[in-house]
Formats: structure tokens, C-alpha cells, sequence
């Protein structure tokens, strides 16, 4: 089985205020390859819970 997870953090609560994103390939159970990067999110402000969860701030992104 060959599949690619993703994961989104976000910055608040909006949707739209992605700060980073993770993409992981794997292939027969292994990964084989990956991507990670910082993002400038929009609304640019982070809420406190989201920052307790990735540990990302203003200072990151």
C-alpha cells in the first residue's frame, strides 16, 4: 500500500491559518520520503491553545 499522510497546524481558530504543514509518503510501510515547512499564516495572530499544541509562534513563522 502507497499512501501520503498530511498534517496541518494552524495558527487560531480559522481554517485558513495554516503556520506549517507535514507530508509523509509511505510505501509498503516505510517512509520513504517527506516535507515539512514553516508557513506565514492568514490571520496573522496565534491563539494560545493552538500555540500550547505545536509550539509555534510569530517568532517561527
Amino acid at each position: 500500500m502507497t499512501f501520503a499522510a498530511i498534517d496541518f497546524e494552524t495558527a487560531n481558530e480559522q481554517r485558513s491559518s495554516v503556520c506549517s504543514v507535514g507530508i509523509v509518503v509511505v510505501r509498503q510501510g516505510l517512509i520513504v520520503d517527506s516535507f515539512y515547512s514553516l508557513i506565514h499564516p492568514e490571520p496573522e495572530y496565534y491563539q494560545w491553545f493552538c500555540r500550547q499544541v505545536h509550539g509555534l509562534g510569530p517568532e517561527d513563522t
